[in-house]
């Protein structure tokens, strides 16, 4: 079942920041690669209240700011202790210059 959302326009995502947004409820970080965005969890699986958008962004790796686990943003992938949890990976399509996400994905 899909659940396609509108998440912004794709010119407000810059390439080298994530964009946090909150969709149907969910905290979900956007990351830029040209024409091409990842949205995963905004929220660190080790530590539940923290926003990984706020971390040090680097290539394709999320570092969270709390205890610097980090997170393969275009796979959701934890790279590093102390989170042993992958972050929920959610379709991204866009239409017409505006991101959508699939909150089911």
């Amino acid at each position: 079942m899909s659940n396609w959302q509108r998440a912004g326009a794709l010119d407000d995502i810059q390439e080298e920041a994530p964009h946090a947004v909150e969709i149907g409820g969910k905290a979900i970080a956007l990351y830029r690669f040209g024409d091409e965005v990842c949205a995963v969890g905004d929220t660190c699986p080790h530590q539940g209240d923290v926003k990984l958008s706020e971390g040090y962004f680097e290539g394709d790796t999320i570092e969270c700011p709390m205890h610097q686990s980090c997170f393969n943003v275009r796979t959701g992938k934890v790279l590093g202790p102390p989170a042993r949890d992958d972050l929920p990976v959610y379709p991204v399509r866009i239409e017409d210059g505006q991101v959508l996400v699939d909150t089911e994905g």
